[in-house]
Formats: structure tokens, C-alpha cells, sequence
């Protein structure tokens, strides 16, 4: 019996330079950290984009510096880039010293600012996971914001003001976050310290439209700190806590 042969034309190539290039030009403004995992080896996580202010990453644990490979499980996805898996026994987390990129508050007043990852979280409820923060309980007056989610699996922005010390904490809709499974989270800030306007977004879908914050104490604005600025985990490379269990 004669039959017909279907033939696919192979897959275009991923363009994933163009893309990245592309959130770039989106993300703009006046500071820009971007950290695509692009590697599945070495020491050293990289900022990338023209005129980025980020500084270069270490992955790390609570005695230093560790290899990617060794310790954080890469895993290749579609376009050449990785996955990272961040293990809580291990206290694996990313870690840069203090910079100015990565502060948002002058101590009177504060800049509006947004931060955002891409996490396949093992574990939503439970245990507070920090997924960025520049924010540091170990020493004093070091707390800047905690982006994170919450034993309930609500996303969390915390803006804080030491000098107080004082809080602003937003919340967003309860057990947003699905475990075992990618889920892109973006907190924005409005900066304006009097009336903040907080947004958190699952997949773009706003868990608090609302914009609404908490205020515990007379937040002021946040301030200039000697805290490292982390991914994974917040306080220090020592003594990490808050540790965020999954793949990002």
C-alpha cells in the first residue's frame, strides 16, 4: 500500500541573545541588575544588557564560595539557558557585596523599583523563602526590602527603614504560588514612601491590585546599607536564613 511520508522542517533556533536584549530594553530605567543563569559552570553568576549596574554574583554556601556545577544542579532549558537549584540543607544561595545598583532608598526618600525571577518552587507552605533581598538582621541597621513568599504561599515585598526601624509590607492574595512548577513573580514599587503603591504579580496576574501596604512604625523611606544583596536567601553568606527551596 502506498502511503505519504510527512517531513517537518526542523525547529528554528531559539534566539536567546535577541530576547534577553529584548527584557533589556523593557526593563530600562536608571538601575538594572539582570542575572539570566547562562552558565553550568565555574564560580561567577554575570550581569547582563548594555549600561547594566549589576556587579558580578558568587554562588555560594554558609562557608563561601562554591562551583555552579558542584553544588547547584544546573539544568539546561530551551535558548541555552539554566536552571539553578537552590537547596536548603546545603545553604546554597547567590550572594554580591553592598553597591549602589542595588538600593533604592536614600533615608528621606525613595526611588520606585521592581523585582522579579522566574521559580519552580519544591516547597510553597510552611517556611518563609526569600526569592531577592537586600536585607541584613545580623548586623545593625541593614534591612533595605525582602521580596519573598510567605508560609502560606503569598508573595511578600517588605520595605523596611532601620533608623526607625519601621516597616511597609505588602501582601499579596493567599496561596498564589504552585509548587512544582514554573511561576514568574515581579513585585513593583511606586516609591512614593507616604502612600506606597505595591503591586505582585504571579504569571501577570496582580495577587494585590489593590496597591496596599501595611505600615508598622512611621516608615520614613529605606536607606543606604552595608547589607550584600542576595538571591535565595537574605542576612548574610554565613549565616543565610529564609532560604528558598527550588529551582530558579
Amino acid at each position: 500500500m502506498g502511503g505519504a511520508r510527512i517531513v517537518r522542517a526542523p525547529s528554528p533556533p531559539i534566539p536567546t541573545f535577541s530576547r534577553l536584549d529584548d527584557i533589556v530594553t523593557i526593563l530600562g530605567g536608571t538601575k538594572l541588575a539582570f542575572y539570566p543563569f547562562l552558565t553550568d559552570r565555574g564560580f561567577y553568576i554575570l550581569p547582563y544588557g548594555a549600561g547594566t549596574d549589576g556587579i558580578r554574583m558568587t554562588s555560594n554556601d554558609e562557608n563561601g564560595v562554591v562551583a555552579v556545577h558542584a553544588e547547584f544542579a544546573p539544568i539546561p532549558l530551551i535558548g541555552g539557558i539554566y536552571a539553578y537549584y537552590f537547596e536548603r540543607a546545603g545553604n546554597n544561595h547567590i550572594v554580591t557585596s553592598d553597591n549602589a545598583a542595588y538600593t533604592h532608598g536614600a533615608g528621606t526618600s525613595d526611588n520606585a523599583f521592581s523585582c522579579g525571577a522566574w521559580i519552580y518552587p519544591t516547597e510553597v507552605l510552611g517556611t518563609l523563602s526569600t526569592i531577592v533581598a537586600k536585607f541584613g538582621t545580623t548586623a545593625a541597621t541593614s534591612e533595605e526590602y525582602d521580596f519573598r513568599f510567605d508560609t502560606s504561599g503569598n508573595l511578600v515585598l517588605e520595605l523596611h527603614d532601620p533608623s526607625v526601624p519601621a516597616t511597609e509590607i505588602a501582601t499579596g492574595a493567599s496561596d498564589v504560588l504552585v509548587p512544582w512548577a514554573w511561576n514568574f513573580v515581579v513585585a513593583t514599587y511606586d516609591g512614593a514612601q507616604a502612600a506606597p503603591d505595591i503591586h505582585l504579580y504571579r504569571n501577570a496576574s496582580d495577587t494585590n491590585s489593590s496597591g496596599a501596604s501595611t505600615e508598622s512604625g512611621a516608615y520614613v523611606a529605606m536607606q543606604d546599607t552595608a547589607s550584600e544583596f542576595m538571591i535565595g536567601a537574605r542576612d548574610a553568606t554565613a549565616t543565610p536564613a529564609q532560604e528558598f527551596l527550588g529551582y530558579m
